[in-house]
């Protein structure tokens, strides 16, 4: 028995026995690795690792060469297994392949329960040691987590990985400004700031540190620094945590070691949310508060939460109706937008093939189809291309003579084929145009909706991002939270079954999806209908506490 096998995720792919570093082979089936580190101890199916590793270019025989690439791991990490026996490292299973490591093998898990390990050191007092706990978790980072590997699993694997990686310096910094080793943490500081720069409490933990240091000036252009960033950026404010401590630094106000978990939720203290997605239909006078949405797909609660914000909830009201807590309050909030009926292209895509007498029927297909990124209209556009081309040939077979006053049977089926290629292009453009699908419009919309999504959760959920089964002031561009959204919206997606959907939801409550590349990873979805589809998925994160599950019981959303 030989040294134990010790795997890295956080930078290039590496497998180690002891120190020496074994060779893994080529490429591919380095990834097939990947996929089973990332699913350790889990069967995964050979069409799931099909999926990962080669997305919308399968091979022809995946099976076997998925096989081939394990047989070769098999020889590097197990070689004293037997020849063709079953390994007991990297077994198959009726589920598919599963790798068996031991304790703390990988290093992404010994990094998340240093984190862990940390968050408890921290609330007990011990406020040094997690901070040598968490220093020791991040030098397991070299560089770039799954560099090298690419597709849409390594991709939301990198990115969990990653933000998992800033939220360790961001509890590192807190801890060590809040122990006053504000000076030693600034040269750091100002390069995770460079490093993440869309995390507002290492920005608020640098102008702490500056404050402290008796340089309040610095901290103040700090600030100001970031509110250029997030306004060029975004067209958004800093948020209430950057905008309070600008304040204590403004009032000249000292920070102490404050009883208050730097471990909590983000979702606690909400980031600046893209004004141009909030202020889309809701006058700029008035807040937006709305009683959380259903979690999970489960009837709005009896009894709201309190809300001590400029708008309460009232139980008589409509459940997405914010009416004003004071006498000095705003005025309440405008009814839902309308969509507007596109009269003007449901005319032109009507009367284009009568006005050009069918030669045109094609050509507001092909707008539609460039439009909407759709190839199916192109489709339709070339039958009904093919139609005016057939039609136009079958009138000249038999022409009639110029002193002949009745047309000939060719020219009479020729010309009829033409009416009637008319007729319906202009009856299948007329209904195109009246449903607008996908457009660039909704697109931006959807864009706007993450950027919101990635700032502020909390009030994401609040409003329903990804919620179109509720009644809501916002248009998300057709979004639909694979965290929140029920079974019957998934269902609408192409490519996804009733059944299908019912196993997404039930999957969320085993573990939320942090991308919907996840779909991939677990076996739900192909890479091809994720293609399809994916433009329209978004993950809401959950709020943390129990969430109730179809079972009546509850589970602990962290």
């Amino acid at each position: 028995m030989g040294p134990a096998l010790e795997y890295q995720l956080l930078g290039e792919l590496r497998a180690l026995r002891g120190d020496e570093a074994l060779e893994l082979g080529p490429a591919k089936q380095r990834a097939v690795l990947a996929v089973l580190l990332l699913n350790a101890g889990r069967p995964v199916p050979v069409h799931q690792i099909v999926d990962a590793v080669w997305g919308d270019e399968p091979p022809e025989n995946g099976a076997n060469v998925v096989q081939k690439y394990v047989a070769g791991l098999r020889r590097v990490l197990d070689p004293d297994r037997s020849p063709r026996t079953p390994g007991d490292l990297l077994a198959l299973t009726t589920g598919g392949y599963v790798l068996h490591t031991g304790p703390e093998a990988i290093d992404a898990d010994r990094f998340q329960a240093g984190l862990a390990t940390a968050s408890t050191q921290r609330k007990a007092g011990q406020l040094a040691e997690a901070t040598e706990t968490l220093r020791r978790s991040l030098a397991l980072w070299r560089g770039e987590a799954l560099a090298g590997l690419s597709g849409p699993v390594f991709d939301a694997a990198r990115t969990r990985l990653t933000e998992a990686k800033a939220t360790a310096w961001e509890k590192w910094a807190e801890i060590e400004v809040a122990r006053g080793n504000h000076t030693g943490v600034m040269p750091d500081l100002v390069r995770l700031v460079e490093e993440f720069p869309l995390r507002e409490g290492l920005r608020a933990q640098l102008m702490i540190a500056l404050h402290q240091d008796g340089r309040q000036a610095e901290a103040l252009a700090a600030f100001r620094d970031a509110r250029e960033y997030f306004l060029e950026e975004f067209g958004a404010e800093p948020g209430e945590k950057m905008q309070e401590t600008h304040r204590r630094i403004l009032r000249g106000e000292a920070f102490y070691a404050e009883p208050v978990d730097p471990w909590a939720d983000s979702d606690d203290i909400p980031a600046p949310p893209p004004s141009a997605f909030i202020q889309q239909y809701v006058p700029p006078d008035v807040t937006v508060t709305t009683p959380p949405p259903p979690s999970w797909g489960q009837p709005p609660p009896s009894s709201p939460p309190p809300y001590s914000g400029p708008f309460s909830y009232s139980s008589s009201s409509s459940p997405f109706s914010a009416q004003p807590s004071s006498p000095h309050s705003v005025p309440p909030l405008p009814p839902p937008p309308k969509r507007r009926f596109p009269i003007g292209e449901v005319l032109i895509a009507s009367l284009l093939p009568i006005l050009v007498c069918s030669f045109g029927s094609w050509m507001y297909f092909v707008y539609a189809g460039l439009r909407r990124r759709d190839n199916r209209q192109f489709a339709y556009a070339a039958g009904y291309a093919l139609l005016f081309v057939a039609s136009f040939t079958i009138a000249m077979i038999d022409p009639t003579p110029v002193d002949s006053p009745n047309l000939s049977t060719a020219e009479t089926i020729g010309f009829g084929l033409f009416a009637t290629t008319a007729l319906i292009a202009a009856i299948h453009g007329g209904v195109v145009a009246a449903h607008p699908g996908d457009t660039p419009r909704n697109r931006v919309l959807r864009e706007q909706a993450r950027q919101f999504v990635a700032f502020d959760p909390a009030r994401a959920r609040q409003l329903g991002v990804g919620r179109p089964d509720l009644v809501r002031h916002i248009d998300d561009g057709g979004l639909i939270d694979l965290n929140h959204a029920p079974g019957h919206e998934l269902a609408r997606l192409p490519g996804v079954t009733p059944d299908l959907a019912h196993r997404i939801v039930i999957a969320r409550f085993e573990r939320p999806y942090a991308q919907p590349e996840e779909l991939i990873v677990r076996g739900l979805l192909s890479s091809r209908t994720l293609h399809r589809i994916g433009s329209r998925l978004i993950c809401v994160p959950p709020a943390p506490g129990p969430v109730a599950t179809p079972w009546g019981g509850h589970y602990q959303q962290h």
